[in-house]
């Protein structure tokens, strides 16, 4: 490919929408796949979202085996202070809090625990789509690393859980709900949606999406090392030094 004068189509992946603001207009305004004149276009484009956006992005080119009919995706590439943490070992490292971060704690609420989760459960109790029952012994079971779901076209959709709804332990199953959770504002990528309709054929398909408030910045943790000879000994390592201010 010309790198000045062919045309180059990216898709906005979610993790620059979640970054970035400016890339968040633009897929409102402008779609989740955007069209260039040219490679060098895209980078161009992705250098000027960065300077209007709180975390630069930039164009990565697709794998030359991505079933996905684009040529690059605009992705959050941040500074990783994860990396290069600030402060020293003995006065306290900080790390930032990441958006993939924030994404698993979404699942997590859903998902948690795995026996009559307090979003799927109520869900099940007011699905109008199953059959009499007595609610007191609904169950809602999760596996929550389910099979992944793949199209002919090849496009693939990994779901976060798969719920299964009982009336107790053992019991027949009523139904299956296939989930796919999002933090945030976060978008359902077209791979996904394929698969899910696909799937939504034959069971149900859930979109979930979960608004958190007052996620902290940074993080706290402490690392003890249990010593093997003695009983009382542990040795303590600060990794962080304190909780960032909540955005």
């Amino acid at each position: 490919m010309n790198y000045e004068s062919e045309s180059f189509t990216v898709a906005v992946k979610e993790s620059a929408r979640d970054a970035n603001e400016a890339a968040r207009r633009v897929a409102r305004t402008e779609g989740d796949r955007l069209e260039f004149g040219s490679e060098a276009a895209a980078h161009r484009r992705a250098r000027d979202l960065s300077d209007g956006g709180e975390t630069p992005v930039k164009v990565q080119r697709a794998a030359p085996q991505d079933p996905t009919d684009v040529d690059g995706y605009l992705v959050a590439w941040p500074e990783r202070r994860t990396q290069n943490p600030d402060g020293t070992p003995t006065e306290g490292l900080t790390f930032d809090t990441e958006a993939n971060q924030y994404g698993a704690l979404g699942e997590a609420v859903v998902c948690t625990p795995e026996v009559n989760p307090p979003l799927l459960t109520h869900f099940a109790r007011v699905d109008t789509d199953l059959p009499e029952r007595e609610d007191g012994d609904l169950r809602v079971e999760l596996d929550t690393d389910p099979d992944p779901v793949t199209v002919r076209s090849g496009r693939r959709w990994e779901p976060d859980c798969r719920a299964v709804v009982r009336l107790g332990p053992d019991r027949p199953v009523l139904t299956e709900y296939w989930c796919e959770v999002k933090t945030g504002d976060g978008s359902f990528e077209r791979s996904q949606r394929e698969a899910m309709r696909a799937k939504a054929r034959e069971a149900t398909v859930l979109k979930i999406r979960v608004e958190l408030d007052d996620l902290p910045d940074s993080y706290t943790a402490w690392v003890r090392t249990v010593e093997p000879d003695d009983e009382t000994a542990e040795r303590e390592y600060r990794v962080n030094s304190q909780l960032g201010d909540f955005s």
